[in-house]
């Protein structure tokens, strides 16, 4: 207790914030915090981008969180942009046709691919959610497209995220 006592007062000192559950801005859902930052980048840039939140791109691993993801870039499409296209976290870059997640190099158990997809066409080795009307289908894309994306981490319920 005393030492997460002294590390908060000298995270505080440097300038970073602790911050109990979800960090402010991200949505909590089943354990894990979702956030959609307002910049369009190429897949590897965004999963850069959410490493510095000490994030990585999203890992949809059931139908309630696709469902879930799927109401989020909704909310973000209505509020701020009309994008339909989003960054996941998965990829076959490494081996053709074996799709992992990037954070965790675990295999895809639970797909949501649009019909004939993924197509394997070449040079489409990321995975891009597609919003349209009621769906969120699932694509491989070109990495080097820009897009929205969705970054996730940890709900922390003990002791807090750290925010620099």
């Amino acid at each position: 207790m005393v030492f997460t006592v002294r590390l908060a007062v000298l995270w505080s000192a440097l300038g970073l914030n602790v911050v109990q559950g979800c960090p402010n801005g991200w949505e909590s859902f089943e354990g894990s915090c979702y956030f959609i930052p307002e910049i369009k980048e190429d897949w590897s840039a965004s999963s850069t981008t959410c490493g510095l939140y000490h994030a990585s791109l999203v890992e949809i691993t059931n139908a309630r969180e696709d469902n879930f993801v799927k109401h989020l870039v909704s909310k973000y499409h209505d509020g701020y942009s009309h994008d339909k296209y989003f960054w996941l976290g998965g990829t076959d870059s490494f081996v053709e046709g074996d799709w992992r997640w990037i954070g965790s190099d675990n295999l895809l158990t639970y797909t949501d691919w649009h019909h004939g997809e993924p197509n394997g066409h070449h040079d489409e080795d990321c995975l891009l959610g597609q919003l349209s009307d009621d769906h969120f289908d699932w694509k491989d894309n070109r990495c080097t497209s820009k897009y929205n994306f969705v970054c996730e981490i940890v709900e922390d319920g003990d002791g807090g995220h750290l925010i620099g």
